[in-house]
């Protein structure tokens, strides 16, 4: 069915004479490959759609004739006005141009901010999703005095940043030895225990493309921070992943509700499951990776995802491309 679809939007985007491109910029010094996956993707299965993609750099980009494009992506780390205020400028004044233009932007970059930890979860549980209670630490020694109304356990986190390292604190001695100079942006974040009746721990993945909701990669552990390098890969595991992801999430409807109050057009949930099999939404990614693996039984995932990914940027860009044939029913 894959080749079938392959082949048919193909021959759709062979058909458009002159097609809009796709502007899309990176950060030169930070994340700069982001998304070449994605890329390289394409230029495997949809060649005439990969030549609509021009990648240019932050900072430096000067672009000269704007009536070319149909699309604006900004592939840039979130949240950036708070972590690149250098990059977030010369961002904000390319959306400029663009909205001069008529110009759509998939995520403009002033949303990227509502994916800071502590905002996210206002904003999540607001639509009625459990998220984990959040205090930001900004005087470290109050902190170490009051817990910030916490109780243990509960986790010392990143605001700002996807992918640190998180710190259990069980008791509050344990405090002193969480490295405080080395964050950003520090938080106290209540822990929910999410351990299954097997012992494992379970991270979902769960895609928002405007409105469709696609399942991605199901993690299992017996830690309970969840990791790909510490994931369970039995092959009981690797069937439940499977079945995860060859089907409909069915917390789709929940999950758009918090996809459109935070703003974003497309991102990734991560979340799991409480004791009282209630959601746990733990964080929101508009700057989302696919895949960190990519082992030969999530292909048929990855392509489920890039094919909607890139029906979705044609179709906001307006180059026409059959829906049927970009979801193969």
């Amino acid at each position: 069915m894959y080749n079938q679809v392959r082949k048919t939007v193909k021959q759709l985007i062979k058909n458009i004479r002159y097609p809009k491109r796709i502007l899309v910029v990176r950060q030169s010094d930070h994340q700069s490959t982001y998304n070449d996956y994605f890329l390289y993707w394409l230029s495997q299965n949809f060649p005439e759609a990969a030549n609509l993609f021009e990648v240019h750099y932050l900072p430096g980009c000067k672009i000269t004739n704007w009536e070319k494009y149909g699309l604006f992506l900004p592939w840039l780390q979130d949240p950036l006005k708070e972590r690149f205020p250098h990059i977030y400028q010369e961002a904000k004044q390319l959306e400029a141009k663009c909205l001069s233009h008529k110009i759509p932007i998939i995520n403009p970059v002033d949303t990227h901010s509502n994916s800071i930890k502590s905002v996210a979860a206002k904003i999540i549980s607001s639509v009625g999703i459990r998220t984990a209670q959040t205090v930001k630490i900004a005087d470290i020694e109050d902190f170490k005095k009051t817990l910030g109304g916490l109780e243990t356990p509960f986790l010392i986190r990143e605001d700002w940043v996807h992918g640190s390292k998180s710190y259990l604190i069980q008791n509050r001695d344990e405090l002193d030895r969480v490295p405080f100079d080395e964050f950003i942006a520090p938080i106290g974040v209540e822990f929910i225990d999410t351990k299954d009746e097997d012992g494992l721990y379970r991270k979902y993945r769960y895609f928002a493309i405007a409105d469709v909701g696609i399942p991605g990669p199901l993690m299992l552990s017996h830690a309970w921070e969840v990791r790909n390098n510490q994931r369970v890969l039995a092959e009981k595991q690797m069937a439940e992943e499977i079945a995860y992801f060859s089907g409909e999430d069915p917390n789709h409807q929940k999950l758009q509700l918090a996809r459109k109050a935070l703003g974003f057009d497309y991102m990734a949930f991560d979340y799991s499951y409480d004791r009282e099999g209630n959601i746990v939404v733990w964080e929101p990614n508009p700057f989302a990776v696919i895949w960190s693996s990519r082992k030969p039984y999530q292909m048929p995932s990855i392509n489920r995802i890039y094919t909607a990914l890139l029906k979705f940027y044609l179709e906001r860009a307006n180059i026409s491309i059959n829906t049927a044939a970009a979801y193969g029913k």
